[in-house]
């Protein structure tokens, strides 16, 4: 399996996305105290905050599309310890082709809530225990971060520079900015995606690991040379907490690369901690429906009705304890 340009490029920007929030021990050849300042945000954990995610993307060349896609995931979320789900409620909107939607999600201490057209639906107290269990296991089976999986993503900013950022939540922070080693997060990305640790930790999810061919040299340079840039800001409060991770990417498909009408295009990620340390109360909404009257609309029958979902290996957010 050789994986398309255009997907390639956006599992290259979404690594450097991952990777900007787990940081490395050593530094890639740029300043030394940016380096030490990203290493310490890196390490600091926020037990709580009020979270915002917002990823874009605008493709050119693709009139279907009509118009940029987008996603926001907003809301407060509380750390209920390592290799555990958060807890949080957070608003979905999604935007693209014509289309929008908004939504929520909401999780508890012993429960889950989906929320879609103004109607909330309870995933169900059982369900979810298995559910929260099944994360446990598998999180406690292999490495949750790139830099346990020997990705050093703070190698990968050339010459990165401190200057004094913006304010965040009424924070006065410092902003670490920098161009993105391209080369190396394609070189990255390659080995990654073919590495024994992530297929075990695929197989330890009942996930069948891709087999990809390793990218020949003319290949790694068609994907560098489309994406034509990378950048990378952090913004980094006084207490060393992590406030903000900003990429924003472009690229140009290559003439002679089978791509269909697509051109070129801008992709951007923003992650954004407005307060922290602020032990938000998440509560269970009121009058939710079983989750199976909602799986039953689209066909998908099982699903909140007593079937166990797979667990994905939990997630760490920039400077957030899973």
């Amino acid at each position: 399996m050789r994986w398309p340009l255009l997907l390639t490029i956006i599992a290259i920007f979404a690594l450097a996305a991952v990777g900007a929030g787990c940081g490395g021990d050593s530094g890639g050849g740029g300043s030394d105290d940016a380096e030490a300042l990203l290493n310490k945000a890196f390490a600091t954990e926020v037990d709580s905050a009020d979270l915002k995610i917002d990823v874009s993307a605008d493709l050119e060349g693709v009139e279907q599309l009509n118009g940029p896609l987008s996603l926001t995931i907003e809301g407060p979320y509380k750390s209920q310890g390592k290799k555990k789900l958060p807890l949080f409620d957070w608003d979905v909107n999604v935007q693209g082709a014509g289309q929008s939607f908004a939504g929520g999600l909401v999780v508890t201490a012993d429960n889950a809530f989906v929320e879609f057209q103004g109607t909330n639906y309870e995933v169900g107290r059982d369900l979810f225990k298995q559910f929260a269990t099944q994360v446990e296991q598998q999180s406690a089976q292999g490495p949750q971060d790139l830099k346990a999986l020997g990705v050093d993503p703070v190698a990968w900013l050339n010459e990165p520079e401190v200057k004094d950022g913006q304010e965040i939540g009424g924070d006065s922070t410092q902003v670490v900015t920098g161009d993105v080693d391209i080369k190396r997060v394609v070189q990255d990305f390659f080995d990654l995606v073919q590495s024994p640790a992530v297929r075990k930790q695929l197989e330890a999810q009942g996930q069948a690991a891709p087999e990809i061919k390793k990218p020949t040299d003319e290949e790694l340079k068609k994907v560098e040379d489309a994406i034509e840039t990378l950048k990378f800001e952090a913004n980094v409060d006084e207490n060393d907490v992590l406030r903000r991770v900003f990429l924003d990417a472009s690229f140009k498909v290559p003439e002679g690369t089978e791509a269909g009408t697509l051109q070129g295009g801008k992709l951007s990620f923003e992650f954004l901690l407005n307060e922290v340390g602020n032990d938000p109360q998440i509560k269970a909404p009121t009058g939710a429906r079983p989750l199976s009257e909602l799986t039953q609309r689209f066909g998908l029958q099982g699903l909140g009705g007593g079937a166990t979902p797979q667990a994905p290996a939990v997630p760490q957010a920039p400077g957030t304890t899973p």
